[in-house]
């Protein structure tokens, strides 16, 4: 019964995406108001047609930050223990996250995360797959569904200076094929195009 009600509940969250659009007009006017936020390149940005938006990450706060600036619906896989506490469980569903086990290669989630993009669907990746990752290696998670996908990836760089943030997004990436070689390609070429724009925009703000 509890399950029952659970799914009820959050086929009400998503009722025309009600739900999300709330939360994310409050956080963009609560992050414009106290915090600053700039936005760069949203003319990159498809609108439509499936998409992996692949991204750095420096804080818990990156999920809602990014996808208060992308103007279409967003997915993000989550780390399954979020999905632990009902509560939190219902508010992150309704905001069309999924949850991901870490600690081992979760296939069930990546073909959810398959399933949404070949769909239309456009899912978020934080790219090195933990945040203050700083030099770590990216991972090749982005690339495998851009690929198996046949859709392209969005490199978002995030970047903060106190509370403010700037959220830079750059032209799409394609595989060039199917191959291993080919999505290790993908997965060098984004981390370094997502590097290239925090080094760009903090020329920009120094000079």
């Amino acid at each position: 019964m509890m399950l029952a009600m659970e799914a009820r509940l959050i086929q009400f969250l998503h009722y025309q995406n009600w739900f999300y659009y709330f939360i994310k007009f409050f956080i963009l006017n609560f992050v414009r108001m106290f915090w600053g936020l700039k936005i760069v390149g949203l003319e990159n940005v498809p609108r439509t047609g499936g998409l992996v938006i692949a991204a750095n990450h420096i804080s818990s706060a990156d999920p809602p930050i990014l996808g208060i600036c992308i103007p279409r619906i967003v997915s993000y896989l989550a780390k399954k223990e979020l999905f632990e506490n009902l509560g939190m469980r219902l508010f992150i569903t309704g905001l069309y996250a999924f949850p991901i086990d870490r600690s081992r290669a979760d296939m069930g989630a990546i073909k959810e995360a398959l399933r949404r993009i070949k769909a239309g669907g456009a899912v978020g990746v934080f790219i090195q797959g933990t945040r203050n990752a700083g030099d770590a290696e990216a991972m090749n998670g982005a690339s495998f569904m851009a690929q198996r996908g046949d859709v392209p990836i969005l490199p978002a760089a995030i970047r903060r200076q106190g509370k403010s943030y700037t959220i830079i997004f750059g032209e799409v990436l394609t595989a060039k094929d199917k191959s291993k070689e080919s999505m290790q390609l993908l997965t060098n070429e984004t981390m370094e195009r997502i590097q290239d724009l925090v080094d760009a925009h903090s020329l920009k703000v120094s000079s």
